[in-house]
């Protein structure tokens, strides 16, 4: 769809404009009768024919007849005859006589002959003829089983510009390189891991630690004198919990590394004197194989439950705490594969309605250097429409954002990241579906562009539904097909 763009431009490139009229809107315009007929309505396959336009106007205008007329889809042979004038009362009469060949089969059409004019008192304009159907036939009739030859009909080149050959070729050239990009991402997306249901949300420290403390105490450990068992139990499960709790490996520490970190960031309601004496004790047990008392676990026990009770979170810090964690998910979940196509088409969009004015433009003032900067524009705009922070106006619009695949921060993301994900874009068609494979089968919703770039795409508004965007999708790519392609078209091909 994009390369529409670039090829509508190139083919307008090739065809020239039409002379506008430069017609004072003030004065009226003569009056002059242009009347164009051929003499013969069917002829042969490379037979020429003549092609006479008449001319009726005041003997006060001057007709300027072009010395090579435009005529396709026939061949121009030779310069237009001089006119023949007569005069019929105040009426002149000018006829000019044209020799054309067909070059194909069928019922052709010659198109219509722009005359400038000038009138006496020095205003000018243009007028043009009617168009004129020829019927061309082939050679080689029905049932004959001979070639019927033109008498003294000299060689000629019939060569021709064939655009639908020329586009159909071309079509099929994205449809083979398509197929073949699809398959290699269908063969990539299988070897990526699949998606499977999130993660459950991380409990609390302090409800993991109560539950291995009641694990613990239904073993009957205590209670049986296995008390090096109790010991081990309550280092591993006060280690932990501080790890969990404050977020460090305290599992790999010694104890004195362990009172060491805690005196460095005193957390509230902690006593390191107490910890320190529990670390202690614990260790005498594992370590120098010390026989502890009854007493001195259950008392271990109590010092374990008090640290875990003194600085575990606060009901209402757990709740804040889940809540955080579910809207980050939520925004880092991959965004639907729906809004992401709705925003790429609302971007192709918004240029092919840039493109097509800049073409209208230069087809309507014959300025053709306007074509070859809607073609610059376009891959510009493919390539950068990502720099601003959120992303391209269709990610605005979506409630999308692009940012790096580690963090949530849009603002992070390089311009040079920015413009790499979006390479694949540039080829025509092949890149948008081989993206578009791989966006919808991975698990984290990463396209090629985005693995290179090490981007992803999050979903600022992840609780509005992404059906409506399979329509709104529909919607912008018909519109888009109708901007960006056949209005171009029409100034081309019909």
């Amino acid at each position: 769809m994009t390369w529409s763009l670039l090829i509508t431009a190139a083919l307008l490139a090739q065809q020239p404009a039409a002379s506008p009229a430069v017609e004072s809107p003030q004065v009226e315009a003569p009056s002059v009768e242009l009347e164009a007929a051929v003499e013969s309505n069917t002829v042969l396959l490379g037979d020429r024919l003549e092609l006479v336009v008449t001319a009726r106007h005041a003997d006060t205008v001057r007709l300027y007849f072009p010395a090579a007329p435009e005529v396709r889809p026939f061949r121009l042979m030779g310069a237009p005859s001089p006119p023949k004038k007569s005069i019929e009362g105040d009426t002149v009469v000018e006829t000019w006589r044209i020799t054309l060949t067909a070059l194909r089969v069928g019922v052709r059409k010659i198109p219509p002959i722009a005359i400038d004019y000038e009138t006496a008192d020095g205003q000018t304009g243009v007028v043009q003829t009617q168009a004129v159907n020829a019927v061309i036939a082939g050679r080689i009739q029905s049932g004959q089983q001979t070639i019927e030859v033109a008498a003294n009909a000299a060689p000629m080149p019939v060569l021709d510009t064939n655009w639908w050959l020329i586009m159909s070729l071309i079509a099929l050239g994205i449809i083979a390189m398509t197929a073949l990009l699809t398959w290699f991402a269908i063969r990539y997306v299988a070897g990526l891991p699949k998606r499977g249901p999130p993660p459950p949300l991380p409990r609390p420290a302090h409800e993991i630690a109560h539950e291995k403390l009641q694990e613990l105490s239904s073993d009957g450990l205590l209670q049986t004198g296995k008390f090096k068992e109790v010991a081990i139990g309550l280092s591993e499960i006060l280690r932990e919990y501080l790890g969990l709790r404050f977020r460090t490996d305290t599992l790999e520490l010694t104890s004195s590394e362990l009172i060491t970190e805690m005196h460095t960031m005193a957390p509230k309601g902690l006593s390191t004197y107490r910890l320190e004496q529990f670390l202690q004790d614990t260790d005498m047990v594992k370590f120098a194989r010390f026989s502890p008392t009854h007493d001195q676990m259950s008392s271990d026990w109590t010092v374990c439950t008090d640290i875990i009770e003194a600085t575990r979170r606060s009901d209402h810090e757990v709740q804040m705490h889940r809540q955080a964690e579910e809207q980050r998910r939520r925004l880092e979940k991959p965004a639907h594969p729906y809004k992401r196509t709705f925003a790429v088409l609302c971007d192709l969009l918004f240029f092919s309605i840039l493109s097509t004015t800049l073409i209208l433009i230069g087809r309507a003032f014959d300025q053709s250097w306007l074509y070859w900067l809607d073609a610059v524009l376009l891959v510009a705009f493919l390539l950068g429409r990502d720099i601003p922070e959120q992303g391209s106006p269709g990610k605005v619009l979506t409630g999308l954002a692009v940012a790096p695949a580690n963090d949530p921060r849009s603002a992070l993301l390089s311009t040079g990241s920015r413009i790499l994900r979006n390479i694949p874009l540039l080829l025509p068609i092949a890149g948008h579906t081989m993206e578009f494979v791989v966006m919808a089968y991975a698990a984290d919703g990463r396209r090629v562009g985005d693995r290179w770039a090490r981007s992803r795409v999050l979903d600022l508004r992840p609780d509005s539904s992404s059906y409506p965007f399979l329509l709104l999708g529909m919607a912008a790519l018909a519109f888009t097909v109708i901007i960006g392609y056949l209005v171009p078209f029409h100034w081309v091909v019909l």
